[in-house]
């Protein structure tokens, strides 16, 4: 019989094969707690984006409130929040309180600056928004077709990146900001105590 064939043909006695089922099982549940395991400790907020580390797209978009156009380029040299938000967004209501507080932050500070971008929406659904929940006082882009929200690679709403004053993408946070992000988040990429590659951005828990 070739040796192929007999490595098939090859009977355990009961008690081996009894052992044999054990360690398999008893394998297969350490693999299991193993991955429940990574899950905690993983922040399900944390998806990677390729563009962290590289230059911001550019864009000269229509306002949401006002005349002037708002361009990127007119934040170079300073640091920048950029906010992806929508009407239509429900956690982007939660997130408003926390975003009228941060821009009270950028204007009693002076060293970074915010800027919407209110996407997949219309004016009027925008405009009642900030009528309800308030105008915080920064520029907001109109970005109807997504153009912009495409070339920054958004999956969702609402999500936030830190643009350096280089034009570079330090940072991206999905979901909405929380009570202490300034602190826990962006305040220690300004002052270089964190990398774009160290920072741990672990949401509101």
């Amino acid at each position: 019989m070739p040796v192929s064939e007999s490595l098939f043909c090859l009977e355990l006695p009961p008690t081996m094969f009894k052992a044999f089922w054990k360690i398999v099982l008893v394998g297969a549940i350490a693999a299991i707690l193993v991955i429940f395991y990574l899950g905690l400790s993983n922040n399900p907020r944390a998806i990677p984006s390729p563009l962290v580390g590289k230059k911001a797209q550019p864009f000269d978009a229509e306002p949401l409130v006002g005349e002037q156009r708002v361009r990127l380029q007119d934040y170079r040299g300073q640091w920048l929040v950029v906010n992806f938000w929508g009407s239509w967004c429900v956690s982007c209501v939660s997130e408003h309180r926390d975003l009228m507080q941060l821009a009270a932050i950028s204007r009693q500070r002076g060293d970074f600056a915010i800027v919407g971008v209110d996407f997949r929406d219309t004016r009027q659904g925008a405009e009642t928004f900030l009528k309800r929940h308030g105008n915080p006082g920064y520029a907001h882009a109109f970005d109807p077709k997504q153009k912009i929200a495409i070339d920054w690679g958004v999956y969702g709403a609402p999500e936030s990146y830190i643009v350096s004053p280089d034009g570079k993408i330090a940072h991206k946070h999905t979901g909405p900001i929380y009570p202490g992000w300034f602190e826990k988040v962006l305040l220690p990429i300004i002052e270089g105590k964190e990398s774009v590659e160290t920072v741990v951005d672990g949401g509101a828990g």
